[in-house]
């Protein structure tokens, strides 16, 4: 029984690229597949960084409406 999506799906088709790829084809798909990971690591410390802002805006309005 197979699963349509998800890691398991993704690493048997990897598993068929293996067989029909050759080395040079391989390392680019590697390389590829890395970068992609470093960019959604990227975004998603942008978007932490955008939420840890918001919250200090937050707290500082607060505070200044509180020494009113």
């Amino acid at each position: 029984m197979t699963h349509y999506g998800g890691y398991h799906a993704r690493g048997m088709l990897l598993s068929r690229m293996y067989d029909y790829l050759d080395e040079e084809q391989m390392r680019q798909l590697m390389v590829r597949m890395i970068e992609s990971r470093i960019k959604a690591k990227q975004q998603h410390i942008e978007m932490m960084q955008y939420n840890v802002e918001t919250y200090k805006l937050a707290r500082d309005m607060i505070h200044a409406g509180m020494k009113k």
